[in-house]
């Protein structure tokens, strides 16, 4: 009987439509009122965003930062009396950065007395012998290589396990791809002065922002947070700080009821308690230890999600206690503003999700909707522009460049000088707003990790800790589970905002059609990121550069270098091998420097196995190359020219290859790589033996491919056209599509690792020599005079 009562009125609602309206009002009402409030709430958190960001940049901010300590070791003048640190290292299956990791820490200028240092083991992969091998060949330091019984609790359980263990009145903790400056706890230690300050945190500097726009868009977010954060210890306001490259008072760590496991982010937790219980905290921005971004959107995702879970967690946690607490207006709209960004920031995953019912049942929206969307568009215009205001920290301002300008006289060349000066402005700003609007695109994927993230904490299901994996952002790792889950809802995210995108175009309704176009941009950057990354093949970590005191092998170690990265660099001047390799140490590398000349086969010979004894590499380049021409009136090339130009262009690559050979086959993997050039697809009048070896390499090369791929040993051939480089220079005839090394190296890599058989550029260049190597010599050869590569 019931039953048929519920089917008669649902038959009924559906013979009288108009019965529906008032429910249809009210989820419209519904709509309204949230799209107002968010984006009253979000233009109100770009408003003190910006205010923060403002304070930053005043002269008057010297803080902590302007202290006269000394950065060779000694002590202070006016902080003699030293305590004692106890250095926190938590590592959990970090091969590939662990023994830098012991490196920087073991070379910290701090009295020996009064410092030690536990690495806090909780790995199950040959992490645990690393260490162990690593600490043998250090300074007699107190060092403790601690395991705990049980894994209970993630990294805040084993930071517990270790704070029972350590000693120090002072508790420094680093992440395992966290690498800090020699004098970090000589500069950092005389802010505890004050015996109100809990705890410090310190300036994080990746050395790997320049890789991708996925890099640098973290890049861009953690120069953001660093300026929010500088304007915020100014005011003393709330503050949230990372848990690694800091600095705690144990003291305060005790009154803060110890290190909680209760969160998946058990520093944002330690911060906020220690803060709401009136504790001081320290930023020194000018102190930057060194750390690494995840170079994979896999890697990204993961991370984020977790970050998410860890601050919904910490919100709920503490929201009450910022009710409680007396404190300023201004100060409380700060510490909620912080607390509840990850919610805010998932909530416009949900305007997503209104759009498709909004775009098909309603045609039009009143006013004061498109007024809200109006509101909501300007404070993302505040917001985006305002978070890239790090883009161009370093770069002169106009006004510097033109007063630098005054001490020219000439009308002309100042004139000129002024037009350079205002496009480079013009270029500039253009760039901003392009990397403004990537980066609030970027944003609308994050909101969906933080929805799902807040969906996680409000219906308390735990995915876990999955930690990002360090020191192999550019190697393939097993993903979690959640990164597929969350994957497959970017897809079904981006042809979800594609239809919305349609449905409100169809009807009418603009702003829902620019919101979901929006998000249909922001979901395919992700998407295209994740495909990208699904063609990466090979992703080195121990690499073999032969030429890297040249131009091509200095850019191409400087962009391989990174934590986890070991670099072999051959080259024969010293002098610029020697910057080379400190350039890429500073960038978190393990670097060997060898100074070699290969033009003896047996010394070449030697080195490599020498080498492949020690450790296998997991890419050789072979990127060393001389040349030489016929001379200006055509006398023709010396001979011991042409056979020294033979013996490192073409017979060192094959006796690298000979000595590498067995060792790629006994652990079944490897890369070699050769450098030839496009001059191998079609010889130039002067520069015959040149263009003989670079052919040979491309038809050797070709041969080892078809003959060792199904071995699994991979050989790329590399035909760059014309790089800036001195050798380039003294080269003769025109020089087209000239790159520079930077590029030519990223170019490089890229193909590498997609093990392209072939990496051929510029393509122009590329397309018009394989073009004339097609033609019949009697039509090439006047087509290449015509071109300037005939005879002087």
């Amino acid at each position: 009987m019931v039953a048929s009562t519920t089917d008669s009125c649902f038959l009924s609602l559906l013979r009288h439509p108009l019965c529906l309206l008032p429910v249809f009002c009210m989820f419209f009402l519904i709509v309204e009122v949230l799209v107002t409030t968010l984006a009253c709430i979000f233009l109100l958190y770009a408003l003190l965003e910006l205010r923060s960001v403002r304070k930053s940049r005043k002269p008057s901010l010297l803080h902590f930062q302007t202290m006269n300590v000394p950065s060779d070791g000694s002590t202070p003048p006016a902080y003699s009396d030293w305590p004692r640190v106890s250095v926190l290292l938590p590592v959990c299956n970090e091969k590939h950065v662990v023994a830098k990791l012991l490196q920087a820490v073991a070379s910290l200028h701090y009295p020996d007395e009064h410092l030690e240092i536990l690495v806090l083991d909780d790995s199950t992969d040959e992490t645990c012998q690393i260490i162990d091998e690593t600490l043998e060949h250090l300074p007699n330091r107190n060092i403790r290589h601690l395991r705990r019984p049980e894994r209970t609790g993630y990294k805040a359980g084993n930071l517990s396990f270790g704070l029972c263990q350590a000693k120090g009145d002072f508790i420094a903790i680093f992440d395992a791809d966290c690498l800090p400056p020699a004098d970090f706890l000589v500069q950092a230690m005389p802010c505890f002065a004050d015996s109100e300050v809990g705890f410090l945190q310190t300036g994080i500097r990746s050395v790997n922002s320049d890789t991708s726009f996925l890099t640098r868009f973290q890049a861009l977010e953690a120069g953001h947070k660093e300026d929010v954060t500088t304007g915020l210890s100014e005011d003393g306001f709330m503050a949230s700080l990372t848990g690694s490259s800091c600095i705690w008072r144990r003291t305060c760590i005790e009154a803060i009821g110890g290190i909680s496991a209760a969160t998946i982010t058990e520093d944002v937790d330690m911060g906020y308690k220690a803060q709401l219980t009136n504790w001081k905290y320290v930023w020194l921005g000018n102190v930057t230890s060194q750390a690494e971004f995840p170079e994979t959107m896999a890697a990204f995702r993961v991370q984020r999600q977790r970050w998410a879970r860890g601050l919904i967690q910490n919100a709920l946690r503490h929201v009450r206690e910022v009710f409680a607490r007396p404190m300023p207006l201004l100060k409380r709209l700060y510490a909620l503003s912080l607390m509840f960004s990850a919610l805010l920031l998932a909530a416009f995953y949900l305007i997503l999700l209104l759009c498709l019912p909004v775009a098909l049942l309603v045609p039009s929206f009143s006013p004061f909707f498109h007024g809200a969307c109006t509101l909501f568009l300007g404070a993302a215009c505040v917001w985006g522009w305002n978070n890239t205001s790090t883009l161009h920290k370093d770069t002169p301002s106009p006004a510097a460049s033109a007063a630098s300008t005054t001490a020219d006289n000439e009308d002309n060349i100042s004139a000129n000088k002024s037009e350079r000066s205002s496009l480079s402005s013009l270029r500039a700003l253009l760039h901003r707003l392009a990397w403004s609007a990537g980066y609030v695109l970027m944003h609308f994927p994050i909101s969906l990790y933080y929805f799902t993230a807040a969906l996680q904490v409000f219906c308390h299901r735990d995915s876990g800790f999955h930690r990002t994996p360090k020191g192999s952002g550019r190697k393939k790792v097993s993903q979690p589970r959640i990164n597929k889950i969350l994957l497959y809802l970017e897809v079904f995210s981006f042809c979800y905002a594609l239809v919305s995108c349609l449905a409100s175009l169809s009807t009418g309704l603009y702003w829902v059609t620019f919101y979901s176009g929006l998000c249909v941009a922001g979901f395919a950057l992700s998407l295209f990121f994740s495909f990208s990354d699904s063609r990466k093949e090979l992703l080195p970590g121990r690499i073999v550069i032969t030429g890297a005191s040249g131009a091509l092998g200095s850019a191409l170690a400087k962009l391989y270098a990174g934590p986890g990265k070991t670099l072999i660099l051959q080259g024969r001047n010293r002098e610029a091998l020697s910057q080379t390799a400190q350039v890429c140490r500073a960038r978190g590398a393990l670097v060997e420097e060898h100074i070699l000349d290969l033009s003896s086969s047996k010394a070449v010979h030697a080195w490599m196995t020498a080498l492949c004894t020690k450790a296998v590499p997991d890419l050789v380049l072979a990127n060393a190359g001389r040349n030489t021409d016929i001379g200006v009136h055509g006398e023709g090339e010396p001979l011991a020219e042409a056979q020294a130009l033979v013996q490192v262009n073409l017979l060192s690559v094959m006796t690298l290859f000979d000595a590498v050979l067995p060792f790629f086959r006994q652990q079944k993997a490897g890369q070699f790589a050769i450098i030839s050039s496009l001059a191998g697809y079609y010889g130039l009048a002067m520069t015959p033996t040149y263009c003989a070896t670079k052919a040979a390499l491309k038809s050797y090369g070709t041969s080892l491919r078809a003959w060792l791929l199904e071995e699994n040993i991979h050989v790329n051939v590399i035909f760059p056209g014309y790089v800036a480089s001195p050798m380039c220079t003294a080269m003769p005839g025109p020089k087209p599509f000239l790159m520079q090394p930077e590029k030519a190296a990223r170019i490089i890599r890229k193909g590498l690792e997609r093990d392209q058989a072939r990496i051929s550029f510029p393509f122009p260049l590329n397309l018009g020599v394989w073009g004339l190597g097609l033609l019949p010599v009697c039509c090439a050869m006047p087509i290449a005079r015509l071109l300037g590569y005939g005879r002087r």
